[in-house]
């Protein structure tokens, strides 16, 4: 009895062969548009749709939806025995910026995705293909067997559904999600971008996956000029390291290591925002992730090439700054482009069983800061509150960051008690600079708000004004506190917890 596989194919990569492979098997060739030019042009023998079916279709795409063909693929009895179908990557078109919207639309693929789903649908009677990859195999097992194991064929269906489901999920990201509320149905198209090495540990897998649909953007428009490919903990490192920098108009630097803030700084150029960054704790920077707000100069990298970072992340690199960085062993030099935010972003995370999501946390500020001691800070002491709060909304909760200045010296983060936290920032300050000279004013930020007590060991440790979100019932007594050491209390009225 006679087999008949139909081909509707993108990409065309050994489909000749394939189709070569199954006339010996004694399949029939059903083929359509570029497929069956690609056949013809080969000479394998083939029908159009219109001749397998005996009837005339439409000129266009749309004929093969016709019902009889769908009927065939999806019949208990299906005159279909596989159907091989692939499509457009998307994701090469949505992030194309020479194309416009139309253009994008026109590489959807109406009807791929509907005969794909009714193979799939049916998969104990038709074999579904998505993968040219999975070829070989379907022949050698046809070859061997005359008929594939239904556990192989439910393999192949939940990978058509998942390829369809990605291909529709691409279009949805591209056309984008402007929700006035979380929707009850999310999907997220995901394409893997690079195998890790290992994830957090050696002992566990790992793969970089970029959101499939929208302009390259983030970390999945890195690119690595020079060193190792990066590793899982680079891209969580490099995920804070970036958006902080960013946060600022002026030239900065931030040091992260194992997802932890270690160093931030502004300074009047690069080379002296990295030092200044870096001596806050040299500890702790070393060996982590750096990232500046823009080109790394030859100052800069000299600076560099005399520490030990494992990864720094620019806008750019001079020639020469290459040139010194690329002598260094063990390096990784990577572009990015600028920060783009999104005001519908979405923050996802996986937890067993699901995903939390929420909208991503990139606004600093969301009113007036708001001075309520009776002091206001000074404007040296202000530029530092702004630098510290910065630090603060990107370190691990509770936290307390410290700086002399726009450099940050001591951070307490990752603490059960905020008190901890305070202290812990306290003391890392007073080991950074035993002697405070005198010179930039000693600043502290709270991502969450603070009581008297907090606001009596911050002073204890030479702290001459704090910023906090403020809004808690003992905000009255932190003021009074403060008034009372003379400090300057400012508040934000937005909170930044991270976990």
């Amino acid at each position: 009895m006679s087999k008949t596989a139909l081909l509707h194919v993108a990409d065309r990569t050994g489909v000749v062969e394939f189709a070569q492979a199954l006339a010996e098997l004694g399949f029939d060739l059903v083929a359509t548009g570029p497929t069956a030019t690609a056949l013809r042009h080969a000479a394998v023998p083939h029908k159009s749709v219109s001749e397998f079916l005996g009837e005339r279709l439409p000129a266009d795409a749309l004929g093969l939806l016709h019902p009889r063909l769908i009927e065939a693929i999806t019949n208990p009895k299906p005159k279909v025995d596989l159907v091989a179908v692939n499509l457009y990557p998307l994701s090469a078109a949505t992030s194309d910026p020479t194309l416009s919207q139309d253009e994008v639309l026109s590489y959807v693929d109406p009807v791929g995705p509907a005969l794909l789903r009714a193979a799939a649908r049916n998969f104990k009677q038709v074999i579904p293909l998505c993968d040219p990859d999975d070829y070989q195999q379907c022949l050698e097992t046809l070859k061997a067997y005359d008929r594939m194991l239904p556990d192989r064929r439910q393999a192949l269906a939940a990978k058509a559904f998942h390829y369809a489901a990605y291909y529709d999920s691409t279009v949805a990201q591209y056309l984008g999600g402007q929700w006035e509320e979380f929707p009850d149905e999310v999907v997220v198209a995901l394409k893997k971008s690079a195998d890790l090495r290992y994830g957090e540990n050696p002992h566990q897998n790992g793969a970089f996956y970029t959101l499939s649909g929208a302009r390259p953007w983030g970390l999945n428009a890195a690119q690595l000029h020079t060193g190792r490919p990066l590793v899982y903990g680079h891209y969580l490192d490099l995920e804070t390291a970036w958006e902080l920098v960013n946060s600022f108009q002026e030239p900065a630097c931030a040091i992260v290591k194992h997802g932890v803030v270690a160093g931030l700084a502004c300074g009047e150029d690069l080379a002296k925002a990295a030092r200044r960054a870096y001596a806050g704790d040299p500890r702790g920077c070393f060996r982590g992730t750096a990232a500046v707000n823009g080109e790394v100069g030859e100052a800069a990298a000299e600076f560099f090439a005399e520490e030990f970072v494992s990864c720094i992340a620019a806008t750019e690199f001079s020639p020469k700054a290459l040139q010194l960085l690329k002598a260094k062993k063990d390096i990784r030099l990577v572009t990015l482009p600028s920060k783009l935010i999104s005001a519908h972003e979405l923050d996802l995370r996986a937890v067993a069983g699901g995903m939390l999501v929420q909208e991503r946390d990139q606004r600093p500020f969301v009113a007036e800061l708001k001075t309520v001691s009776r002091r206001q800070p000074s404007e040296r002491e202000m530029r530092g509150l702004v630098v510290a709060w910065h630090g603060a909304m990107h370190a691990k909760t509770h936290a307390a960051v410290i700086a002399r200045g726009t450099a940050v010296i001591g951070i307490g983060s990752g603490q059960t008690s905020r008190l901890d936290a305070v202290r812990l920032a306290v003391v890392k300050s007073q080991e950074r600079h035993p002697i405070l000279a005198v010179g930039d004013p000693v600043v502290l930020a709270s991502d969450g708000a603070l009581t008297a007590e907090h606001i009596l060991a911050a002073a204890d440790g030479g702290v001459t004004a704090v910023i906090h979100p403020g809004g808690a019932s003992e905000d009255k007594a932190a003021a009074e506190a403060a008034d009372k050491r003379g400090l300057a209390l400012v508040t934000t009225g937005v909170r930044h917890f991270k976990h």
